[in-house]
């Protein structure tokens, strides 16, 4: 053998060694490199779930503020026409007024006092 190959033969478990650490090495990196990859890929399907999850929030809130906002006109016309009802009520037949007044509250409309005075509310 020449001088290169009786190198190569004394060093040759080295050189295996030396190429596995590098072919471990890379797997590791490789490895590493799919994994974060995928928690970036997790992260972005969370963080668009998040923001989906935030507008439809908010959508509801915005609803929910509309609909209180709608209740609270209905209860103040309620309120009126039953002020009115009481007011041009004859005498005597104010408390009455008063009742039905209050029967068309959603708060008293299933009263049994309601029920009988109205009827089942619709």
């Amino acid at each position: 053998m020449t001088g290169l190959g009786t190198w190569f033969a004394a060093r040759a478990a080295q050189i295996v060694f030396i190429l596995g650490v590098a072919v471990l090495v890379a797997t590791v990196i490789s490895i590493r490199s799919c994994g974060s990859a995928q928690t970036a890929k997790t992260e972005t399907k969370l963080a668009i779930g998040q923001g989906a999850a935030a507008i439809e929030s908010g959508s509801d809130a915005v609803n929910t503020v509309g609909n209180a906002a709608g209740n609270e006109t209905e209860i103040h016309q309620t309120a009126k026409e039953g002020t009115h009802a009481i007011q041009v009520a004859p005498a005597g037949n104010s408390n009455d007024a008063a009742d039905r007044a209050a029967c068309r509250l959603r708060s008293y409309r299933n009263s049994a006092k309601c029920v009988t005075l109205l009827g089942p509310a619709s």
